[in-house]
């Protein structure tokens, strides 16, 4: 709320855009406040099922328990301000904001979870709101006036920029993909290359599809125009491939090298998706766009102080515990829900997975 409140007068300065921007950023903070504070409600729910269950026997279906249930409730809500922020805000804005998950988590585990406030917390949080301030007072004020409608979105995807920036993204893809693949590899960096490069294109989906029903739903139906429905399509399959790689990166490395790395490659490429896209820069000087950079550094700075602060090594759990330190990750944020990860397996138990773990995922 403090990174809202600080934003309140940049909006007002920006007119009638100044105060959907505004929305957009509420929206995304709150969204992601809300996704931490469902992680930590599933985590309690296991923990709390694996504390009752008797000496020497598994707990049992998780999907029994209520708090799990209101856990997921919280985490659909989460998502769905994060969904709509991408109505109001450009991605460039709204994809930075993800960090608000890594600073509810650590406030999360500073109060309720009684853990140490460490010198890192106090500065990583200082650094994620200023960096979060810069972006939102220096982003692009320049959006259609009508909305994002199907004739819009049709005229961006004629763009030769947006051809040449696809056909990039593209062969790189394949090329870390063929390399990974033939080679072996099991890269951080070149695994969370392709999530991320993969996840640009489910930010400018979801943008696409969320402004669409905006409009829709202000008066101007989109719902006769195909692209929605194509846009619908690319969001979908690019989620389920952007989880997919992610997920293969949280099995196989510690989430004090995955959280930030993520973080900065997911948030560069939503950022460069949206500036080729929807032309996100227009109307920027040179000097806001060097502090809207700099705004997003120091954001990739604070969650990578606040990440380190927090790491607790595996085998600092007792070996009942294990299981239980993660939460599945999430669609439309980008920091603070790879921080957990749990393996559901077909016998409707959670299962550790750690560093040494091979890759289930293909």
């Amino acid at each position: 709320m403090a990174i809202v409140c600080l934003c309140h007068g940049a909006a007002e300065a920006g007119g009638k855009f100044g105060q959907v921007l505004l929305i957009g950023s509420a929206l995304a903070v709150a969204g992601n406040l809300l996704i931490s504070i469902s992680l930590n409600t599933q985590r309690f729910a296991h923990l709390r099922q694996q504390s009752e269950a008797p000496a020497g026997e598994k707990a049992g279906n998780y999907l029994k328990n209520w708090v799990w249930w209101v856990g997921l409730v919280l985490m659909i809500a989460g998502e769905f301000g994060n969904f709509a922020a991408y109505s109001f805000a450009p991605a460039s804005v709204v994809a930075p904001l993800g960090m608000t998950t890594v600073l509810g988590n650590a406030a999360i585990a500073v109060i309720f979870l009684k853990e140490a406030l460490h010198a890192d917390d106090i500065l990583g949080a200082i650094m994620a709101i200023l960096g979060a301030y810069l972006i939102i007072n220096f982003s692009s004020k320049d959006e259609p006036s009508e909305g994002l409608t199907g004739h819009i979105l049709l005229g961006y995807l004629r763009q030769p920029a947006l051809v040449t920036y696809l056909s990039l993204e593209l062969f790189a893809v394949a090329l870390m993909w063929y390399i990974r693949e033939t080679k072996k590899l099991k890269s951080v960096v070149m695994t969370l290359l392709i999530s991320s490069l993969i996840g640009s294109w489910t930010v400018i989906s979801a943008k696409a599809v969320a402004g669409l029903l905006r409009v829709t739903l202000l008066g101007q139906s989109q719902l006769a125009q195909p692209i929605l429905y194509i846009m619908v399509v690319v969001l979908l399959v690019t989620a389920i491939l952007q989880v997919k790689f992610l997920n293969q990166a949280m099995m196989n490395n510690p989430s004090t090298v995955v959280v930030p790395t993520n973080f900065v490659f997911f948030t560069i490429s939503a950022i460069v998706g949206g500036v080729v896209f929807y032309q996100e820069f227009r109307g920027l000087g040179f000097l806001e766009i060097v502090m809207f950079c700099f705004g997003c550094g120091l954001s990739f700075a604070g969650v990578r102080f606040i990440t380190l602060a927090h790491h607790v090594a595996p085998d600092a759990y007792s070996p009942d515990l294990k299981p239980y330190i993660s939460a599945p990750p999430t669609l439309f944020s980008s920091a603070g829900e790879q921080q957990r990860f749990v393996l559901i397996h077909s016998d409707g138990h959670d299962k550790a997975t750690d560093s040494t773990q091979g890759d289930c995922c293909g």
